[in-house]
């Protein structure tokens, strides 16, 4: 036994050295400044981004994936398919504004305990309750990063047509 941990210190020693010099480094901050602006507060608080707004015309097949990051902003989740595809999904709210997903931030951690969890169960009912009314949008990239098709989601809670797409155009990749 005493062999043993003799041979493994030197071993755990360098492993703890090696990884001391390994640089870290997040791949998102874990707060920006944008979210103490009244913006970012105001996104915050309700969950909606009323700067973007839903828009079918975005929704062409062929249209690149930068023209809608520019229109509607970063998606509000993205995966690559099992074929290497990207897909994009944006959420959207009942009144057309796009969803913002919720962060943990201090004041929800400081409330959690000042409130002995129930700040915490308040916030997730409240959560569950908007998240049921997003209509999503899964928005499939080709090769060369166009549209390849759209197909959308509607929650339980989602309106039939969101504000602004009473017809959808002729020419959209909505499956």
């Amino acid at each position: 036994m005493r062999k043993l941990r003799s041979a493994l210190l030197p071993a755990i020693a360098a492993a703890c050295a090696l990884s001391a010099c390994a640089r870290f480094q997040p791949t998102t901050p874990a707060v920006s400044a944008s979210d103490y602006t009244p913006t970012g507060m105001a996104q915050s608080l309700t969950m909606k981004d009323s700067s973007v707004h839903y828009d079918p015309s975005v929704l062409k097949v062929g249209t690149a994936r930068t023209q809608v990051q520019a229109a509607w902003g970063d998606p509000n989740g993205t995966q690559t398919t099992d074929s290497g595809e990207i897909e994009d999904v944006y959420a959207f709210n009942p009144d057309g504004s796009k969803f913002v997903n919720p962060k943990t931030r201090a004041r929800n951690i400081a409330l959690g305990f000042f409130t002995a969890g129930t700040s915490i169960a308040v916030r997730q009912a409240r959560l569950a309750l908007q998240e049921r009314k997003l209509t999503l949008f899964h928005v499939r990239y080709a090769s060369d990063d166009t549209i390849q098709s759209v197909t959308p989601e509607k929650l339980s809670g989602a309106p039939d047509v969101l504000p602004g797409s009473q017809q959808p155009p002729a020419n959209t990749a909505i499956e």
